[in-house]
Order: C-alpha cells, then sequence, then structure tokens
C-alpha cells in the first residue's frame, strides 16, 4: 500500500493507502517542481552564495572542476547543483542521471535521464541510477551530473571521473568531514585515491536569520589530493559562511585558481581581474532582475563568446 510515482507534470507524489502501514489512513505527499526554476541571479540576491563565491565557481567550471554539493533535507543541493551546471561552457556534452527529472539545462547536447521502476515481485525491467551511469560513459559526455549518490552508482560516477570525464553530483552529509566519511562507507566503498578525484565540495544549510529560514553555502572546500604519510584526504577551504554577520569570506588562497595559473602560464593579477569582471556581470543580472533561467543562459552563452562586451554592457549598467 505504498507507492512513490511521477505526476504529469514532473513533480513527485508519494502515496499511502488504507491503514494498513499508516494508522490514521491513506496519506500523500506532493513534491512540486517550480516552472521557472532559481537561478544564480535568485542564489545571491537571496544571499544563499556571494558574488564573489558566485564568480569563483564560475570560472572554476569553466575550467573543467568536478563539484560536490552537499548538505541536509531541504538544504536547497539540487537548486545548487542546476545553477552550477549552467556554468558548464554551452558546447560541452552532458548526460545527466535522476531518480525523477529535477535538472532543466540550456545545453544543446544535454541527455537527460531518469531511472525506470521495475514491476512485480522480482522488480522486473528496472533501471537504476547504475544502470544509467555505466550507460553515461559510454555515451562520451564531457560532464556526467547525478542528482544523488546514494549507492553502487557512487563508485561508477568517480571510476568515470579517474579517466577523464568531469562530473557533480549532490549527496546528503553536512560537513566536508561527513562527506568523506559517507562516501568511504556502505555501501559506496569509494576508495580514497577516487575520492581525490573531486576538486570542490560544497556544503550547503537549512539555517534562520533573523526569525525567518533561509539557506547558506556555509563553505567550498577544495581537495587537493592524498597525503603521502596518512594516506588521507587533504582539503583547503576556500569560501566560508560567517553567521555571526551573515558573510561569506574569502580565505585568501585557491589551489585550483593557482593549478590554472601555471597552466596557461598568466599572472594572480590577470585571474584576480577576470573574477572582477564575472563579478560585475553576475551583480548587474541582480540588479537589473535578470533571474529567469532563459535571460541567464543567455548571458553566460554570450559572455563566453565575447566576454569583453558583456562585461562593459555589465559595468555601464551599475553605473
Amino acid at each position: 500500500p505504498i507507492l512513490d510515482a511521477s505526476l504529469p507534470d514532473g513533480s513527485r507524489i508519494q502515496l499511502t493507502y488504507g491503514n494498513e502501514v499508516t494508522r490514521r489512513g491513506s496519506t500523500f505527499t506532493i513534491r512540486r517542481f517550480r516552472v521557472d526554476p532559481l537561478t544564480i541571479s535568485d542564489l545571491i540576491a537571496f544571499n544563499t552564495l556571494s558574488s564573489e563565491m558566485a564568480a569563483y565557481l564560475w570560472y572554476v567550471i569553466e575550467n573543467r572542476a568536478s563539484v560536490l554539493v552537499a548538505g541536509g533535507i531541504a538544504a536547497g543541493k539540487t537548486t545548487m547543483l542546476n545553477c552550477l551546471s549552467m556554468f558548464i561552457k554551452p558546447e560541452m556534452k552532458i548526460v545527466s542521471v535522476e531518480d525523477t527529472q529535477e535538472l532543466n539545462l540550456p545545453h544543446e547536447n544535454w541527455i537527460p535521464s531518469v531511472v525506470r521502476e521495475g514491476f512485480g515481485y522480482e522488480n522486473r525491467s528496472a533501471i537504476t541510477l547504475f544502470d544509467l551511469l555505466k550507460a553515461a560513459v559510454r555515451q562520451r559526455p564531457d560532464y556526467i551530473i547525478v542528482g544523488e549518490i546514494r549507492g553502487e552508482e557512487a563508485y561508477t560516477l568517480f571510476q568515470a571521473m579517474a579517466t577523464g570525464h568531469l562530473g557533480m553530483c549532490t549527496i546528503h552529509a553536512e560537513s566536508v568531514e561527513a562527506v568523506i566519511n559517507r562516501l568511504e562507507s556502505e555501501p559506496m566503498n569509494i576508495p580514497k585515491p577516487l575520492i581525490a578525484m573531486i576538486d570542490l565540495i560544497m556544503v550547503m544549510a537549512r539555517t534562520e536569520i533573523e526569525g525567518k529560514p533561509a539557506r547558506r553555502t556555509i563553505t567550498a572546500t577544495e581537495v587537493l589530493g592524498l597525503d603521502a604519510k596518512t594516506g588521507s584526504i587533504i582539503t583547503e577551504e576556500v569560501f566560508r559562511w560567517k553567521a555571526k554577520n551573515d558573510k561569506f569570506e574569502f580565505l585568501g588562497r585557491s589551489s585550483l585558481l593557482e593549478e590554472h595559473m601555471k597552466k596557461l602560464d598568466i599572472s594572480e593579477e590577470d585571474v584576480r581581474r577576470e573574477l572582477q569582471r564575472r563579478k560585475t556581470v553576475l551583480e548587474w543580472m541582480v540588479r537589473k532582475g535578470i533571474r529567469r533561467y532563459t535571460e541567464v543562459a543567455n548571458v553566460i552563452r554570450e559572455y563566453y563568446a565575447n566576454p569583453a562586451r558583456v562585461f562593459q554592457r555589465a559595468r555601464m549598467g551599475l553605473k
């Protein structure tokens, strides 16, 4: 007498029938999805993250970072994942894998895939996240995006990242340490060398600001690799949310940015200037109310094609 299903509009529904498992009678819970999804402009306006942090995320994702978004229940993980996915370059091929489709990307070369429930006692003909991920790897995507990793499919994703694919996903965990512990434990059982394939871990949290519910990105932490002596994962926090004043603090160093400087033989000033340009564009979108999904996608796409023109328009618009 229990059913999990999708409604025609894509909303998720969970039903119980009678009083056999729910003693007070039948129940239903509907999880509706926004027709107009939240964008990075909305998250900056809500102070879920700062424009400086968003510019950093835009830059590292453009330069092929794999990102894991963690948090508790209803912390905004999927919303953040969708917003970050919009920073992926327009020409890249993306395959997304979800239980129920929640992601909505503007990329022409995007293949959304969802699981299929089986039927009968043996759950015949079911197609799981694990099945979809194995198929995704064979489709030669640039990015593989998994709505949420929970079981054996996580190992497949991390193996794919080890062979050169880029990845994004969410996981239920409320700190960087909890993320690593979950990945290492049953049923995922991911060895530390594969965990080190993740470039960046973000942790979302539900909180209260002046008595009102809010969501905040409490940390953005880079994964640097393995300690040669201890074998433990080395991490470095780049941004931190300060609850006392509800501000986001840059902690002064990013190994991802430094690695990019070395690769392209550019200076720290070059990177700082580029981050400032993107911060200006993001703040302009927020101020001008450019927040709809298609509008934000168009600005990001245009920036990749002609960054100087978009920056000048944004700079003039903020005066």
